[in-house]
């Protein structure tokens, strides 16, 4: 048994998928206590630390956030009491709170109840599990704390790091690179931080998303690529991958904050701003950083492997879903402000649900409607989204 676990274990962290010819698992073993090398198990701990982040989280919110909200005239909703049902809730279960005709009718007969009052049932059964205002502020300013934390940490970690200025030194003796402590705890966090939005989407039992299982396969991959690049210590470029995301995200969470306080000229000034530092970092800082470090400068000092080409590729579609997202936030913001109203719904169900697409995020930002498209698209490229 030993011996066929060995096989295995050797067949999945093949070093020729993973570090190809330049490089062996050997090479990050370090005999010098003051030069640390990635170990994989170390970060481990993020585990723990995301768990210890949901206990953050909730004091935060429930000792700062939510009397802040109270202050600004915010309200959790009320209970909605409904009549115990299974034949309903079966059927909510199965169909959503848009049951056909004939299924309603099918409901009368197994009930004492008339269609009206069915559709009523399943009208406030939505209602029920759907979040607050009062909720979503908390989200947000989550988000906020998180993400402003992890951009200031982040940029003083990289502040006098010489790949931040000049990103040859990304590779320049790879895979041999020393991680300061710094840099280590910044890794750390963004895989903890991911653990604990997992562990909330997973185990969360106040509302469902729509979007869950999406979500949940959108923070597997995160939190798998950023393990993956740790061990293969491509941890100087992910570095830039962390930062040049997280600048934007607080803006917008900010501007949500201020449309569900009901201050509109607030949330419109930093919805601006984030559409600013959104251009800045995803169309012009990102290529020309991070993707022509990894793309054009890795060729003069690494050869290139399997294991690269992965990661390399999926930097690729990131941009093209930043360009995309883009293309559709400035479509939605220039016919609010043009027009003065959103033509079509970009969901299918409701503005009252959170998701890591920005341009999702943005719609009930700038309008009660927003355009459409965007459903089919966030399907199909959730996993790929924000990080390495």
């Amino acid at each position: 048994m030993a011996n066929l676990w060995g096989r295995f274990y050797d067949s999945i962290w093949n070093e020729k998928f993973w570090l190809g010819d330049d490089a062996t698992w050997d090479d990050f073993v370090s005999d010098d206590p003051s030069v640390y090398y990635p170990k994989i198990s170390h970060m481990n701990w993020s585990i723990a630390v995301g768990v210890l982040l949901l206990l953050v989280r909730h004091l935060y919110e429930t000792y700062l956030i939510n009397p802040f909200g109270y202050w600004l005239g915010l309200k959790e909703r009320k209970h909605i009491h409904l009549v115990e049902s299974p034949v309903l809730e079966g059927a909510y279960r199965k169909f959503g709170w848009r049951v056909k005709k004939h299924e309603v009718q099918s409901l009368v007969k197994q009930t004492d109840m008339s269609e009206r009052q069915i559709e009523r049932w399943l009208f406030k059964r939505r209602i029920r599990e759907m979040p607050s205002s009062m909720y979503k502020f908390r989200e947000c300013s989550w988000q906020v704390l998180f993400y402003t934390a992890s951009f200031v940490w982040g940029m003083y970690a990289l502040w006098d790091k010489p790949w931040l200025w000049v990103t040859v030194n990304c590779w320049v003796g790879w895979p041999k690179q020393h991680i300061d402590n710094d840099i280590f705890i910044l890794y750390l966090l963004e895989l903890s931080f991911y653990w604990s939005l997992l562990f909330a989407v997973l185990f969360r039992q106040d509302y469902k998303k729509k979007d869950k299982n999406e979500m949940v396969l959108h923070h597997v991959v995160t939190i798998l690529l950023l393990y993956f690049s740790w061990a293969v210590n491509m941890v100087r470029v992910g570095s830039l991958v962390v930062v040049v995301h997280d600048v934007a995200d607080p803006w917008l969470n900010i501007a949500k904050m201020a449309k569900y306080a009901k201050y509109q000229t607030t949330c419109e000034i930093f919805f601006g701003i984030f559409i600013l530092i959104w251009i800045i970092s995803r169309i012009f800082v990102y290529p020309l950083w991070v993707l022509n470090a990894s793309a054009v400068e890795i060729h003069d000092y690494v050869t290139t492997f399997p294991a690269y080409w992965f990661f390399n590729g999926l930097l690729f579609v990131l941009q093209m879903l930043h360009i995309l997202w883009t293309y559709l936030i400035l479509s939605i913001a220039f016919q609010k402000f043009t027009l003065g109203t959103i033509e079509k719904d970009i969901r299918s169900e409701s503005d009252g649900e959170i998701s890591d697409s920005p341009v999702e995020e943005a719609a009930p930002v700038i309008g009660e409607k927003s355009a459409s498209g965007v459903n089919g698209i966030r399907q199909g490229t959730a996993a790929a989204h924000k990080r390495l």
